[in-house]
């Protein structure tokens, strides 16, 4: 008989986000596997209303949504919400660990200050992984802050699979000849408005637009955006329009403060889009070579990497080519292997 592993999602798989992408992406991988039996349950709420709504309605149904699966593990997709699993679940559960931002702006080691709920929330997470069956995280990075703020060094990494995206740019035409595009929400530690200043930096490039997708942008940002021309917001951008853009940028800027693994721009190298992104975090580890990088506070250095891009064509080609070649290695079969291995390793200790 199959051993029963129970994914629990947070949010609804037809959301926009990582976490919902993330629940897509080891459904898919897992889709054809004849060692488990793979579950779904939904720890969110039918309708949601806001996030403090769906927190509210996981502290009172935890426990009755999850005793209505059988399994011999469960495993939490989204470990920022590790609080919401009971106590005596614990020992079945494997959490997977996309970053520790909230933690880290907790410690104030990152812009942004939590709630007083949220750092409660934020602590009982923290400290429910030290108990946890089994952890996975996203990068090397997030491995060690794991093992930093928790002293587990049993985590597994497990990166993410690059999805094969469609193109279909249709809602967005027409586009400009030539832009840089950045993806991101406004949180701070995007650094959204550091990637305007950079692009400042390159107003006497001819017809030289930017693109930032995501969700509308603050009033801060509108107001920084208005002194600098040629700027342009996308909102509810579809996977194929994000493809789509993606396949026609003329790089792809990406200068975070911090990232658990940084999806984007392994995005955009499958696609062929040369990426300038910050040196921070995970992100050396996912793009290798593959990336021209310098630090997130380095405007200039930042934007010289961009034209370098822009005005050298063998740079771009050479660079096109690195990054195609490492998003390669970001595989679905290499992803659900390594999940399943993980279970394997797991459900042997809960044996025992």
């Amino acid at each position: 008989m199959k051993s029963v592993v129970v994914l629990v999602r947070t949010c609804s798989p037809d959301a926009k986000g990582s976490m919902a992408g993330y629940a897509r992406m080891v459904e898919a991988a897992l889709r054809n596997t004849d060692d488990f039996e793979v579950r779904t349950c939904d720890l969110f709420p039918p309708r949601s209303r806001s996030m403090w709504h769906d927190h509210l309605w996981r502290l009172m149904n935890a426990r009755r949504v999850l005793g209505c699966q059988s399994g011999d593990l469960f495993h939490l997709l989204d470990g920022s919400m590790l609080a919401f699993m009971p106590q005596h679940y614990l020992g079945r559960t494997v959490v997977t660990v996309h970053d520790l931002i909230p933690w880290l702006q907790l410690k104030r080691q990152l812009p942004g200050q939590p709630s007083v709920p949220a750092a409660w929330l934020i602590r009982r997470s923290v400290e429910d992984l030290r108990h946890a069956a089994g952890v996975t995280a996203v990068s090397e990075h997030t491995r060690q802050d794991v093992a930093t703020w928790t002293g587990r060094r049993d985590v597994v990494v497990i990166p993410h699979a690059v999805r094969p995206l469609p193109v279909d740019a249709a809602g967005i035409d027409p586009l400009p000849q030539r832009f840089v595009l950045h993806i991101g929400n406004n949180a701070c530690y995007k650094n959204r408005a550091g990637v305007i200043n950079i692009f400042a930096r390159l107003a006497d490039l001819p017809d030289l637009e930017l693109i930032m997708a995501g969700p509308p942008p603050s009033i801060d940002l509108r107001r920084l955006a208005q002194d600098i021309p040629r700027v342009r917001f996308l909102t509810a951008v579809s996977d194929a329009q994000l493809g789509a853009l993606y396949r026609r940028a003329a790089l792809f800027l990406f200068p975070s403060l911090y990232e658990g693994f940084g999806m984007p721009i392994a995005e955009a190298m499958a696609a062929g889009c040369p990426v300038v992104c910050s040196n921070v975090a995970s992100l050396p580890e996912v793009a290798g070579e593959a990336a021209l990088m310098a630090a997130p506070e380095d405007v200039d250095a930042l934007a010289g990497h961009c034209r370098a891009l822009l005005t050298n064509h063998e740079l771009r080609a050479r660079m096109c080519d690195r990054g195609r070649k490492t998003a390669a290695a970001y595989t679905m079969e290499r992803f659900g292997c390594d999940l399943m291995q993980c279970y394997r390793q797991v459900q042997n200790q809960v044996k025992q």
